[in-house]
């Protein structure tokens, strides 16, 4: 393995790969967004320097059974539109925030009367509705003449729109039951591929278990299953495009985007959520941005959280993602308040979501303050970092360098449509009965990108994620390790992508369960040695000089701790940035550090600096350095400016 990378050598990397980002399209947008009217806030966001206020037209209501929105439904019948409630919102924020802008979140689910007449509910069966003509039609009538509407009345008040639709209004599904409008669609998108498979789409219980282990798809016997998830992210994805295009055509010149891209799950159903052609719709000219909660694991203080989208993809088409800061403070009580990623203390409110905010500046992205069911934000204390956050905000909003990382994880949804819904292997009895999970017990495809983003977090370095679609186009030297955790098909067309950019340069390569196991015509175990360096199902993790790279490989994904993933790092020379096993986030310009626990901490810095400014307390702490160190309170999340020389 190659010793420890120099400061100096990893400053060199480092602004190679900030000279490589691409320029956004679209300004950076901050905003105050709440499914109530919140009015009040409203008006307080807007003295805090944020008007843009999101507003959420819906005709829905949600899986707790509350209205989305508090206004009259504007989606009456066939046809049928009443726009007097979007004069009534609208109107209601402009008389409390007269300079009010508005980022307007368009609900396209179906009203109840429309579900009778489809017999389908997009909130819970999205494919099922896209699928369906007259949904189609009814659904682009009514988008069609409602962002007409908007335009024409508010429209200097208009930053952007969204488009909204599926489960949670995130153009989710976990229904894998069949209908008639569906199969149809089945056979369609099946014979427009010279595909011949059964007239109905393949049941859950034949989707449950793969060939290889239960786990993976043999595309030798199993290639239906292989292609009907890809089916099933298809139709989800022409559904965005199709109606991104219609607000896009009646609104020129506006970013329009939709929350939709979720590659890091919950750990659960990447397939079954149906959001994995994501990469088509980000590239697609008439879509602008993605939009994420962050991830609902890792969100505890001390975690470093992190966003469901592939941040990355959406950095190489100049488009921005929109993050999401929706955590329940201490002070909220409700039916929510015991979830186990509340914030439990003021302490933890002001470092938890200084901390998401910090996510989103060092990353470039929008992000609103997301007051759900209202009264997130009421301490004075958040208040007035929320105030601080939106001057920082306002500072950088022009700047656009790319993470300043050296450790790469690599989302592929190619290798996700050839295994199994993981869902149905760790909570269905069918999935237990047909043999889902390693003969050791555990599930090996369970969300390891995201999980091991998650430990990643935990050991002081700073990471970028990627689609394997982009290695070919982004600068990889500064990386000294990738995770390729998730990669068990690899093809001829993938294994040259990986033998002309990835597997060269000294670098370390971390593999998990079966790496390459599938080379998209057949399964076979004795290929993983080829990528691993090792046998399948060999203990332990092994690290193998491959000529020119590192394999590390682990079959238990459980085994690769953040304390082994920090001995990797270290080994593979990525910079450390602090002996503290908290989340580091950097840029170009930016470091955020957030930790659980207080005291005096020091940083290594990848590069000389000529001073170092701790943005939200106004105060250098270090100049003419490649080092410092600080004072963190028990808990704290620290937005450092690092000046160039």
């Amino acid at each position: 393995m190659k010793k420890k990378m120099t400061v100096v050598a990893f400053a060199a990397a480092a602004l190679s790969f900030a000279a490589s980002a691409s320029s956004y399209r679209y300004p950076q947008l901050m905003c105050y967004r709440s499914f109530l009217p919140e009015l009040e806030e409203t008006a307080n966001f807007a003295k805090m320097g944020i008007p843009l206020r999101t507003v959420f037209i819906a005709n829905t209501i949600s899986a707790n059974g509350k209205q989305y929105c508090q206004y009259p439904p504007v989606w009456k019948g066939m046809g049928n539109y009443d726009f007097a409630p979007v004069d009534a919102q609208l109107g209601d924020i402009i008389k409390v925030s007269p300079n009010a802008e508005f980022s307007i979140f368009l609900d396209l689910n179906t009203p109840v009367w429309l579900t009778r007449k489809v017999h389908h509910d997009s909130y819970n069966e999205i494919t099922h509705a896209l699928s369906s003509p007259i949904y189609m039609k009814e659904a682009s009538n009514y988008l069609d003449k409602l962002v007409r509407y908007v335009e024409d009345n508010y429209g200097d008040r208009v930053k952007s729109y969204a488009i909204l639709c599926g489960y949670t209004s995130e153009w989710f599904e976990r229904n894998l039951r069949q209908s008639h409008v569906k199969n149809l669609a089945w056979r369609k998108w099946c014979a427009e591929r010279g595909l011949k498979y059964g007239l109905s789409t393949p049941t859950e219980s034949d989707l449950a278990t793969g060939a290889f282990e239960g786990t993976v798809y043999d595309p030798a016997t199993e290639q239906e299953k292989i292609d009907f998830w890809k089916f099933h992210s298809w139709i989800i994805s022409e559904g965005v495009l199709h109606f991104s295009h219609i607000v896009k055509k009646n609104a020129p010149g506006k970013p329009v985007g939709a929350d939709y891209g979720y590659y890091m799950i919950c750990g659960k159903d990447p397939c079954g959520v149906g959001n994995l052609d994501y990469e088509r719709v980000v590239a697609d000219p008439g879509f602008d941005f993605v939009l994420s909660p962050s991830t609902y694991s890792g969100r505890e203080i001390g975690g470093g959280t992190g966003s469901m989208l592939v941040a990355g993809t959406s950095r190489r088409y100049g488009k921005r993602f929109y993050y999401s800061i929706d955590q329940w403070p201490h002070s909220l009580k409700n039916e929510y308040s015991s979830f186990t990623w509340s914030f439990r203390t003021l302490a933890e409110t002001l470092a938890g979501n200084t901390r998401n905010a910090a996510f989103a500046l060092v990353h470039h992205a929008n992000f609103h303050w997301f007051d759900m069911w209202g009264g997130f934000y009421k301490d004075p204390e958040m208040k007035e970092r929320i105030a601080k956050i939106a001057e920082i905000q306002k500072r950088f909003a022009d700047d656009d360098s790319a993470p300043m990382a050296d450790v790469l994880i690599v989302a592929d949804p190619d290798s996700a449509y050839g295994r199994i819904d993981p869902r149905m292997a760790a909570n269905e009895e069918l999935g237990r009965k047909r043999g889902a999970h390693c003969p050791e017990g555990f599930v090996p495809a369970y969300g390891c990108g995201e999980e091991f983003r998650n430990r990643i977090n935990h050991i002081g370095v700073s990471y970028d994620v990627v689609s394997f679609n982009d290695l070919p186009h982004i600068d990889l030297k500064p990386f000294r390790a990738v995770v390729l955790s998730e990669v068990w098909t690899i093809s001829p067309e993938k294994e040259k992508v990986l033998r002309d950019h990835v597997l060269k340069d000294g670098r370390t390569i971390v593999w998990a369960y079966a790496p390459g196991v599938s080379d998209g015509r057949s399964v076979d175990a004795k290929r993983i040695r080829r990528w691993a360096g090792v046998d399948f199902k060999t203990p332990g993790v092994t690290t193998t000089a491959m000529g020119g790279w590192n394999a590390v490989y682990a079959y238990d994904h459980r085994i690769l701790t953040p304390e082994k993933f920090r001995e990797i790092f270290e080994a593979a020379g990525c910079h450390i940035w602090m002996d503290d096993h908290v989340p580091v986030m950097a840029n170009g310009k930016l470091l955020a550090i957030h930790v659980k626990d207080g005291g005096r901490k020091a940083v290594r810095l990848p590069r000389k600096c000529a001073k170092v400014v701790d943005l939200i307390g106004g105060r250098t702490v270090a100049t003419d350095c490649t080092a410092f160190e600080d004072d963190f309170a028990t808990p704290d999340t620290k937005i450092y400016e690092m000046v160039a020389e």
